[in-house]
């Protein structure tokens, strides 16, 4: 599991997450997901080539990831639910590479929310309702005292 981004060298500089796609668990979800993405305006590549994710060039073994353009040297604080978070001032462009330009409508895994099901667009409805449910809570008992 990747953890951070790491120094992009191909195109125009910036910074690549790797894409981790596990054969037996979530790898045609994540092919559907990245494709689709990358329709939407997402920056899914291959590294090894810098050639945008398309169906013709996707091979399994190839390493895959998602390609941004940012310094990452300004953060803001924005709201996230119930808190404050500090994200990356250019987070539009970053999260647009990640998921296209309708990163901010929520979307379903269905009942089980695995990664082995790729994610579905919800309904313009389902999406507020669920925007203003908020998040799912976090489980209980696995917290004491005020979260740091």
């Amino acid at each position: 599991r990747s953890n951070a981004v790491y120094p992009y060298e191909h195109g125009a500089g910036g910074f690549f997450f790797p894409r981790l796609n596990i054969g037996s668990y979530n790898h045609k979800s994540h092919t559907e997901e990245m494709l689709r993405y990358n329709t939407e305006g997402a920056n899914y590549r291959r590294l090894d080539t810098d050639e945008l994710l398309t169906e013709e060039n996707n091979e399994k073994g190839k390493p895959i990831g998602t390609v941004f353009n940012s310094a990452l040297d300004c953060m803001v604080l924005k709201q996230f639910y119930f808190t404050m978070i500090y994200v990356p001032c250019d987070y539009n462009e970053i999260l647009t590479a990640f998921y296209g330009r309708n990163w901010s409508h929520v979307e379903s895994r269905g009942e089980e929310g695995k990664g082995n099901n790729a994610a579905m667009k919800l309904s313009a409805e389902e999406d507020l309702r669920s925007l203003r449910n908020g998040p799912k809570p976090l489980c209980a008992s696995s917290i004491e005292g005020p979260l740091r």
